[in-house]
């Protein structure tokens, strides 16, 4: 994956296509695609044994490749090829979920990704809200209330410390004022007592003098 942080859409002349799921999403998915690049080569990865009409310039089956080091190798060889643009379906389906995310992983190419309803986006940081909402209709949750409870719970603990320490120190400062207290009432009663020997001890001379 590639330009993850840019919207720029590079001027793709070959497109890889990972196909899963309906093909009747994939063909009406194709269509809208090739509005965007008419003058482009297209290159189909498959679950179904026969592939869908269209022109293709390449397919691939992946049941011709079943063991992981074929498949490997298989993404491997995209890579080499250095197409531009990866288009993986999304539509609910367990199909191919590995191919797709080892796809992204691999291949340096700008992804765009196809929901159910052969609606698409652009895989970068400008079309995060979309991702966002595809997630969440994924997942089945408000992916904004899930972010919050998460910071919720991420502060707890924070908050938690940051109380802990403001009491300690409260805690401290009162038993250093108390013992700083101590330690001069202390200092101010030691004289008064070595005033007080002396005149202890002169008195009987006050009581001799005629």
């Amino acid at each position: 994956m590639k330009y993850f942080f840019r919207r720029k859409v590079p001027q793709a002349a070959d497109i890889l296509l990972i196909e899963s799921g309906s093909p009747d999403v994939q063909r009406r998915a194709l269509e809208s695609i090739l509005k965007l690049f008419p003058n482009a080569r297209y290159h189909l990865c498959t679950c179904h044994p026969a592939p869908p009409p269209g022109a293709f310039a390449s397919v691939y089956r992946v049941t011709d490749y079943p063991s992981g080091w074929s498949k490997l190798r298989l993404l491997y060889s995209f890579r080499r090829k250095k197409w531009e643009v990866l288009v993986i379906l999304c539509t609910g389906e367990p199909i191919l979920w590995r191919w797709k995310m080892l796809g992204m992983l691999l291949l340096p190419a700008k992804v765009l990704v196809v929901n159910e309803n052969a609606d698409f986006f652009w895989l970068d940081w400008g079309s995060r809200q979309a991702l966002r909402r595809f997630l969440g209709i994924r997942w089945g949750e408000n992916l904004d209330d899930v972010s919050h409870t998460l910071l919720r719970a991420c502060a707890f603990p924070l908050t938690l410390f940051i109380l802990l320490c403001t009491a300690g120190f409260l805690y401290t400062r009162r038993l250093w004022r108390l013992f700083t207290w101590k330690i001069n009432e202390m200092e101010m009663r030691s004289p008064e007592r070595a005033r007080q020997g002396p005149l202890h001890r002169e008195s009987p001379q006050l009581k001799d003098r005629p």
